[in-house]
C-alpha cells in the first residue's frame, strides 16, 4: 500500500492490518507470558528454581539464534506462510509442555517454542515492511509498539488468572488458545499464502 499521498494514522492503520496487529498481540503476551509464568508452571512440577531460569535462557538462545534462520526461510516462502507455521509449532508447543516438562526433551522444546515464537512478531514485521510504505509504514511501525505493548499488559494476567482458576495448566492453556484463536484467523482470512 503506498500511502504517499494520504496520511495514515496509528487508529487509521488497524483496519488495514489487523491480523498483523492482532499477531503482535499474541508474540508480546506469548513472550511476557512466558518470562512471567513459566516459572511458577515449574515451580508447580517441582522444577527448582536455578532450572527454570536455565530453561528460560534456553528459550531466549532459541529467539536469537533462529531469527535469521526464520528470516532467510520466510524469503525463500512468504512471510506469512513462516509466520503460520511459527504459530502452530507454537500451539504444539503448548499441547507438548505438560508432557515434557519434567523430561531432558524440554530443552529442546523451550529452544524451538522461542525460535517460533518470537518468529511470530519477526515474519509480522517482515510482512509490514513489504505490504507498507510512507505514511502508512509509519503508521504501522507505531502501532506494532502499540499492540507490543497491549500484549505485554494484557496476556500475563489473563494467563495468571486462568492458572489461579485451573492450576498451572492455565499457562499452556491460555497461551495454546491465544495462538490458536491466531492461526484460525489466518485461515479464515486466507491470509496463509
Amino acid at each position: 500500500v503506498d500511502e504517499a499521498d494520504n496520511k495514515v494514522s496509528v487508529l487509521g492503520f488497524i483496519p488495514l492490518a489487523w491480523l498483523l496487529l492482532s499477531a503482535v498481540v499474541v508474540a508480546a503476551g506469548f513472550e511476557q507470558a512466558i518470562l512471567a509464568l513459566l516459572p511458577v508452571y515449574g515451580t508447580h512440577h517441582g522444577i527448582p528454581e536455578a532450572r527454570m531460569s536455565a530453561l528460560l535462557s534456553a528459550m531466549i538462545a532459541g529467539n536469537i539464534a533462529m531469527q535469521v534462520p526464520l528470516g532467510l526461510l520466510a524469503e525463500r516462502l512468504t512471510a506469512r506462510l513462516v509466520r503460520f507455521g511459527c504459530v502452530a509449532v507454537t500451539v504444539l508447543g503448548c499441547v507438548l509442555l505438560p508432557a515434557l516438562i519434567e523430561t531432558p526433551l524440554i530443552w529442546v522444546c523451550v529452544f524451538i517454542w522461542g525460535a517460533v515464537s518470537y518468529g511470530i512478531y519477526t515474519m509480522s514485521i517482515i510482512e509490514l515492511g513489504e505490504r507498507f510504505t510512507g505514511s502508512a509504514l509509519v503508521a504501522g511501525n507505531a502501532a506494532f509498539s502499540l499492540m507490543w505493548g497491549l500484549g505485554g499488559i494484557v496476556v500475563p494476567p489473563l494467563a495468571g488468572g486462568v492458572m489461579d482458576v485451573i492450576g498451572a495448566a492455565g499457562l499452556p492453556v491460555t497461551l495454546g488458545a491465544i495462538c490458536a484463536a491466531l492461526a484460525a484467523a489466518t485461515v479464515v482470512r486466507r491470509r496463509v499464502l
